[in-house]
């Protein structure tokens, strides 16, 4: 993966803290819940002096203006408690409810800000990074922030506020217990803030310790096969535990911070208290009337233990949520695909490649000079060794990456002037392995035609020689086909790929011979749907097949990146060059014979 610049923290969270501009209002109203919860705690702290001093001396004591005695107490406190109890607990309901929606919707966003991103990126992001990684961005680093906001947030403004309301009760009791309590505080925000580097920057290096382990796993149970039959089960355990070695590394360090975080704010904080009490019982002696004063700023102190506690304990969350969301708008970050131009119509004249290079990042030049034309309607055979640029060839024209050299045109028109989603939806692509997505296949079709109806489904199914089998299922077009079409046979997922083609309707066909890999028997149901699909559009096949060969209106021999070869199948046999030189080593074989090949084996 390439190297990023370090994200400052502040960005990162005004980035987060925007999705929740969409709901600003809910947001505000809970913060106002959270006001009169807080209000609420520091009534508490504010009755238990007067009532203490109540319960001891039997004077009758104030409440603010009014003068309220002992006997009136008995019943009057009860209802304030009760009453206050009351106002809290409906507050504090409000204010979660509220909160949690708020936090819960914008990580939706966030969600689906990052997914649409993804589905927009160019084929070079992918190539740059692992799948795996990726896959633990979009669930572990998207659940850190989703814990953040949700519970880490609404605990913040909560306890905040709480905290804030009994600061208030000690400052109106005494100003000068408040300065001595709370005279630790600066000497406090050393610490913290040197833990909130540390939690996040452990925080970032355990995300991405367990993105790669996510990799390791993600390509170890992908290439199954390949492990066991090479032994491999060892080798791939032995790279996962040095892994995860290093995962639990970065854990403990990470779980010693969020440990020694919540103690180191509790002694600051009993130091505060200490120092009161020392201070306090010596005015008291001084000052009687100030014991009552003493009590309150003492019990608005000890209510503030419980907030302060949640606040410590929720910020490694937060510092963890923060380092996560950096991730994840490392990829929000990156430029999508541009898609901006004229729209392409259907082909009508021809496609043309005129001098067309291309270089991959590593160096190796895959395009050297290509000049090819297709036909409107007709079909192109694209053969060569394996390496030539085929495939290259074929990535060009889908638009996943743009040459490096010459130019793609259009019915005359250049590809760079073209949108991309314009020119992708005059093409269709079948490639040698069919890519099926789990759920039904109606699902699968409509990839095809979002709005196709059924009638339009089961036709194309007809034309694709593929309604047979699907009629034969108990559920029909609601059948489940499984992950990656597991269920289906492979001359059942390429029907179903060229029925999805049927309901595009491109005017360009790209075909990397989808029946290579079938025995003969399904070679030939797919061979009736492909010929029913060719009819009358502009086809560009690569062949592994003579038969397809031969029934090609132009063949083009490509070797080395570039075109040394074109003619049709009968002339080129004659000129007896490259072409000619590839039959003799067997490159295609006719379907019969490769049949005949396998049953003898």
């Amino acid at each position: 993966m390439r190297a990023l610049p370090p994200r400052p923290a502040a960005s990162d969270l005004r980035r987060l803290l925007s999705f929740l501009r969409p709901y600003r209002w809910t947001a505000i109203a809970a913060v106002l819940a959270s006001c009169v919860a807080a209000g609420a705690a520091a009534a508490y702290a504010y009755l238990i002096g007067p009532l203490l001093e109540a319960v001891l001396t039997g004077q009758p004591v104030r409440l603010g203006d009014v003068a309220v005695n002992q006997k009136d107490l008995l019943w009057a406190f009860p209802i304030a408690v009760v009453s206050v109890a009351l106002v809290k607990a409906l507050a504090q309901f409000l204010q979660n409810g509220l909160m949690q929606q708020v936090a819960q919707r914008a990580t939706n966003d966030l969600r689906q800000t990052l997914y649409s991103r993804l589905l927009t990126l160019p084929p070079s992001f992918f190539d740059a990074r692992h799948s795996g990684d990726l896959l633990s961005r979009f669930t572990g680093d998207v659940t850190q922030v989703e814990f953040a906001l949700t519970q880490a947030m609404s605990s913040w403004v909560k306890d905040s506020l709480q905290v804030i309301a009994l600061l208030g009760v000690c400052l109106i009791n005494d100003a000068r217990l408040f300065v001595l309590a709370f005279i630790v505080l600066p000497a406090a925000m050393i610490p913290v803030s040197r833990f909130a580097r540390s939690v996040k920057k452990v925080a970032t290096r355990t995300q991405g310790s367990l993105g790669r382990l996510n990799e390791l796993a993600s390509e170890s149970l992908q290439n199954l096969p390949v492990v066991r039959a090479y032994g491999g089960e060892a080798r791939m355990l032995a790279r996962f535990d040095e892994e995860q070695d290093l995962y639990l590394s970065a854990m403990k360090r990470s779980l010693f911070l969020r440990g020694a975080f919540t103690p180191t704010l509790e002694v600051l904080g009993i130091i505060g208290v200490a120092l009161c009490i020392a201070f306090g019982a010596k005015a008291v002696a001084g000052e009687p009337e100030l014991a009552q004063k003493l009590v309150s700023f003492l019990a608005a102190a000890l209510l503030m233990y419980q907030p302060l506690k949640a606040l410590s304990g929720t910020f490694a969350q937060v510092m963890a949520g923060l380092a996560s969301s950096g991730r994840l708008f490392e990829i929000a970050d990156d430029p999508p695909e541009p898609d901006e131009g004229e729209p392409a119509g259907p082909l009508t004249r021809a496609l043309e490649l005129r001098g067309v290079h291309f270089r991959y990042e590593s160096g190796h030049e895959a395009l050297r000079g290509v000049d090819l034309v297709l036909p409107a309607g007709k079909r192109t055979a694209l053969v060569g060794s394996s390496g030539a640029g085929k495939s290259t060839l074929f990535s060009l024209l889908l638009r996943f990456a743009d040459p490096t050299g010459g130019e793609i045109l259009w019915d005359g028109v250049p590809y760079a002037r073209l949108r991309r989603s314009s020119v992708r939806a005059q093409l269709g692509w079948v490639p040698q392995e069919p890519v099926l997505f789990s759920g039904t296949v109606r699902d699968n079709l409509r990839v095809g035609d979002p709005n196709a109806t059924d009638e339009q489904l089961w036709e194309s199914l007809r034309r694709a020689h593929a309604d047979g089998f699907v009629r034969s299922f108990a559920r029909g077009l609601d059948e489940e086909v499984g992950e990656r079409g597991s269920r289906l046979s492979g001359g059942q997922r390429q029907r179903l790929a060229i029925a999805r083609a049927f309901l595009r309707a491109p005017s360009v066909l790209l075909l990397d011979e989808p029946t290579s890999a079938l025995d003969a028997a399904s070679e030939r149901e797919v061979q009736q749907g492909l010929a029913e699909l060719m009819r009358g559009r502009t086809t560009l096949v690569i062949a592994h097949r003579l038969a397809t060969v031969r029934d090609a209106d132009l063949i083009c021999v490509l070797e080395n990146g570039q075109v040394v070869e074109r003619g049709t199948h009968e002339a080129l046999t004659r000129a007896n060059g490259r072409y000619a030189e590839l039959l003799r080593q067997g490159q295609w074989a006719e379907p019969t014979v490769a049949a005949a090949q396998a049953s003898n084996a």
